[in-house]
């Protein structure tokens, strides 16, 4: 019995997962998607993501991570225009790609890059998952945008980044962001304000994580390699939309 209730609790725990990496574009069983995992191997997108992993690991001085490469859930046409066929998530030791072909290599860098960074910051961060409040969420997803933009090139910046104007950044900041700042991932609204859910635009937390380390580029000396282990309070600059 009590092998049995683990092995239901594990399978369950599994699916809770697997449903978890559907939110990000983790492919569902279908001869579609099947056609889209061919032709990522037909295009040898693990030998494209392993030179990118050698050259951001010697970089960065990057962690040891796994890599975990997937067909996108190409059937979702909602997804694939709002991700143009891309997308991905990090964890401490795991980075999971999601992917379709792509026309321009540097779109899989794009990516890769702005995963790869949240990996090694998390690293250097050395702090337990749960314990982010949304400051660091908002810091973290800012600086992995911007690492795209130094290395990739601005026309490979996510939508979101020039989504809505600094009026409508501000608004949001005011009302929702400013006082909400150290909440952490254990509270519901840190995932809500990230993402933008409920009362807030999608991805209203990542385009203001953005423009937060957009301001601190205009005030202070900046590069990547420096900003990658510093603290969040430090990336955050005094009046910040005031």
């Amino acid at each position: 019995m009590l092998s049995k209730s683990k092995g239901s609790s594990n399978e369950k725990r599994n699916r809770g997962f697997y449903q978890y990496l559907k939110g990000f574009g983790m492919y569902q069983p279908s001869n579609f998607n099947k056609n889209i995992f061919e032709a990522l191997k037909k295009g040898s997108y693990w030998q494209k993501v392993d030179r990118l992993y050698d050259k951001y690991k010697k970089l960065w001085n990057g962690p040891e991570v796994n890599i975990y490469i997937f067909p996108i859930n190409g059937a979702n046409r909602q997804l694939i225009r709002q991700t143009n066929g891309k997308s991905g998530v990090t964890f401490e030791k795991n980075l999971y790609l999601f992917l379709s072909p792509l026309q321009d290599s540097k779109e899989l860098e794009a990516l890769f890059v702005h995963e790869y960074h949240h990996a090694t910051r998390m690293h250097h961060l050395n702090k337990r998952p749960l314990d982010y409040t949304l400051l660091d969420s908002l810091i973290l997803e800012g600086l992995a945008e911007t690492a795209v933009e130094e290395y990739c090139g601005e026309e490979y910046l996510a939508e979101w980044t020039r989504g809505y104007s600094e009026r409508h950044l501000q608004r949001f900041w005011k009302s929702d962001f400013k006082e909400r700042l150290t909440i952490n991932r254990r509270n519901w609204m840190h995932d809500d304000l990230l993402f933008g859910r409920k009362f807030v635009p999608r991805m209203m937390g990542y385009a203001i994580g953005y423009k937060i380390i957009s301001e601190y580029k205009k005030y202070h000396e900046f590069s990547i390699e420096r900003t990658i282990s510093a603290p969040s309070e430090d990336l955050l600059i005094d009046n910040f939309l005031q």
